[in-house]
């Protein structure tokens, strides 16, 4: 199976080196060097689609479609008094951002909640900020109104257990958010973290609880997302009793953030400053480099799988996972599970790029054609020899009623081979998918899924069926 990197590969500065090339890069796979098949320079800005035709729809705008980075202020995994002394670090360092277009700001609440200070746009199209002043030239506002909104008293007979669960929910709704955006998006998480297990004295059953499945769903969840995550580790000098402390199991928060930052490829904690972490993560996301490689299906042992990256020109630094666990998987449940969470998702995903029409056939008002192009420069085309690229994608059709209801057709696998030629090609107009399908009574829009099994990257489009149907 191919496998993909996500690297950031910056100078003795911090700053992005963009001109590395393929032959400048080699990947170990638990200790084995594994041959680069697919390589691609991602940079922060798509350049623009062609214009759409008469009855055309398309997941993205083109230049507006950004990468974001995101600030969570995490309030249920710090003490009172860390929280202010965060609130007031965050408005005196943000306050002076010159640019603050991609970046969003929400607070993880006490009751383990989402509260977005200055969210999201609804959807990738709505995207683009050109506003001549910063919205973070208002930060004290906007924290003072965001503070009021979920104040509340933490109970004090909240159990860890929860606290922990409640957290990593929290960063698994924030990674699925976000895989509406196309490339690589980075979570700036500001906290003192949470136990990456719990000893028998602190855990509600007296038995000791492991949240390694948990983290590595997590990792899992956040790298099909496309998501890294950056913590920033909030905890009082002295403290007694630090909010992420282990407990007893030898493996405390700071261990956690860690691991979470390698097994994403985001940055480890190591600083209270929330600024500078902000502008790393947003100078990284708007360079980083794609690799891909073949990983036997044999390698696939249930161990964790040490990765490492390097780059052969000297002083420079690479940033990307460290590695992930090789837990074998029934055939297409990845694609299942991927396609599944982008159909009930309220927005299209934007990872991969799409366009196309839905067109009723003139013969039965209850059958219509879906005609898609998928952006090929979205798609791992692995190049198996000088003049041969494949890719394997895999697409599925959901139909959606004014009333909720949903159905979802059969995974359709789609597997292209291209020459050379033929990829150029594709790069230029476009990867072409037709389906005709039956329209269930009462449909009213439905919706295409593309998943990229190289990348796992995921694409949707929604297309209105209109009033054809008399809805």
């Amino acid at each position: 199976m191919l496998r993909d990197l996500n690297v950031v590969a910056v100078d003795s500065k911090g700053a992005p080196v963009n001109d590395l090339t393929l032959a400048d890069f080699e990947v170990t796979d638990a200790g084995k060097h594994r041959p680069i098949s697919y390589f691609r320079h991602n940079t922060g800005r798509l350049s623009p689609p062609p214009p759409l035709q008469p009855g055309e729809f398309a997941n993205r705008r083109g230049a507006g479609a950004h990468h974001p980075t995101l600030l969570l202020f995490d309030l249920l995994n710090q003490r009172f008094s860390t929280r202010g002394v965060t609130a007031n670090q965050i408005v005196r360092e943000l306050g002076g951002l010159e640019d603050a277009n991609d970046l969003y700001f929400y607070l993880l609440t006490l009751d383990g909640r989402l509260y977005a200070a200055h969210g999201l746009p609804e959807s990738e199209q709505t995207g683009v900020r050109t506003d001549a002043t910063p919205w973070t030239g208002d930060i004290k506002q906007i924290m003072d109104r965001a503070l009021r909104s979920v104040a509340q008293v933490r109970s004090v007979d909240i159990d860890v257990n929860v606290r922990v669960q409640l957290t990593l929910n929290a960063l698994d709704a924030l990674a699925a958010r976000l895989s509406m955006f196309p490339g690589r998006k980075n979570i700036v998480w500001v906290t003192d973290g949470v136990p990456i297990a719990l000893g028998p004295q602190r855990s509600d059953t007296g038995d000791y609880i492991d949240f390694t499945p948990q983290l590595r769903q997590l990792s899992e969840w956040c790298d099909r997302s496309g998501v890294a995550i950056y913590p920033v580790r909030q905890v009082m000098l002295g403290s007694p009793d630090a909010m992420g402390a282990a407990y007893g199991s030898g493996l405390g928060s700071e261990e956690t953030l860690n691991e979470l930052a390698g097994l994403t490829g985001g940055r480890p904690t190591g600083t209270k400053d929330i600024a500078a972490a902000v502008r790393q993560a947003v100078t990284d996301v708007r360079s980083s480099y794609q690799i891909g490689y073949y990983a036997p299906e044999e390698s696939m042992d249930g161990k964790f799988h040490k990765l490492r990256v390097v780059c052969k020109r000297k002083g420079v630094r690479i940033q990307a996972k460290n590695g992930y666990y090789a837990f074998a998987e029934a055939p297409g449940a990845r694609a299942q599970r991927a396609i599944g969470a982008a159909v009930a998702d309220r927005f299209d995903a934007a990872e991969i790029g799409l366009r196309g029409r839905l067109s009723i056939d003139p013969k039965d008002r209850l059958r219509a054609r879906i005609s898609t192009r998928i952006d090929a420069s979205d798609i791992a085309l692995a190049q198996e020899s000088d003049d041969r690229y494949s890719g394997e994608l895999r697409i599925a059709l959901a139909g959606f009623t004014a009333d909720g209801r949903t159905a979802t057709s059969s995974i359709v696998p789609l597997d292209v081979h291209f020459t050379a030629a033929g990829r150029d090609k594709a790069l230029r107009e476009g990867i072409p998918f037709e389906e005709d399908i039956a329209l269930g009574d009462g449909v009213n829009r439905v919706r295409v899924v593309v998943f990229d099994r190289g990348s796992t990257a995921i694409g949707s489009l929604t297309l209105p069926v209109g009033d054809s149907l008399g809805h």
